[in-house]
């Protein structure tokens, strides 16, 4: 969980803006296929479809935005302020509890941010802060939502005329990490207590919006 960003904040030391993207979504499909494989047994239909039947609409619109788009700046800042509010949201406030509907219109909105800021796990995280999941039908449900959207970056890239194989050895060797790592996560999660993991969720969405609000700032 809240992997996507950290790997994200990594790569964008060393790959342009323009590479960045592209390649963390493909590893991240990658990643997130192999993490949805080992907890199939969690997944829930009444969260996945509505959610992939959302991503299509998304995937027409962001096409449209990147021929035009200048800089993901005020993304950033976005996504850092909704990261803060699930970190700190009193608990008095009710959980956000999504229906068919709302996780359509989520699919929509993670596709388009997939394509902008290339990680969609603070977004998603957001609906899972949830008292009635477990953390197992957590990390299982998330990967699978952001496998299809990193999945429809593919296409999307090509279209945009963007290079894979100029980058294909650092696709593959980042890919093969990705999936030893996530084998060696989803046996870590089982020995996890479910007050610990929520900790240690939260303290990692907190870095990532410390990450998102520091780049919105040196863009400025």
């Amino acid at each position: 969980m809240a992997g996507g960003v950290l790997l994200l904040s990594l790569m964008s030391f060393v790959l342009p803006y323009q590479a960045l993207i592209p390649i963390h979504g493909l590893v991240q499909f990658i990643s997130n296929s192999s993490r949805s494989f080992y907890l199939r047994r969690h997944l829930r239909k009444d969260f996945i479809i509505p959610f992939l039947l959302g991503t299509p609409i998304g995937f027409i619109l962001v096409y449209h935005l990147l021929k035009n788009i200048e800089g993901p700046e005020v993304f950033y800042l976005l996504l850092s302020v909704f990261i803060i509010y699930t970190v700190f949201k009193p608990k008095r406030l009710p959980e956000l509890r999504l229906n068919k509907y709302g996780w359509l219109i989520l699919g929509s909105l993670a596709c388009i941010q997939s394509a902008l800021l290339g990680a969609t796990g603070p977004l998603l995280a957001i609906f899972y802060v949830r008292s009635d999941l477990t953390k197992e039908e957590v990390v299982s449900n998330k990967a699978f939502q952001q496998l299809f959207t990193h999945f429809l970056k593919i296409p999307l890239f090509l279209s945009l005329n963007f290079d894979y194989l100029k980058y294909s050895a650092v696709i593959i060797l980042m890919s093969l990490g990705a999936i030893i790592g996530t084998y060696i996560g989803v046996n870590t999660l089982k020995k996890i207590n479910h007050t610990h993991f929520n900790y240690i969720f939260k303290s990692l969405l907190l870095i990532a919006a410390a990450r998102l609000a520091y780049k919105f700032a040196i863009a400025l």
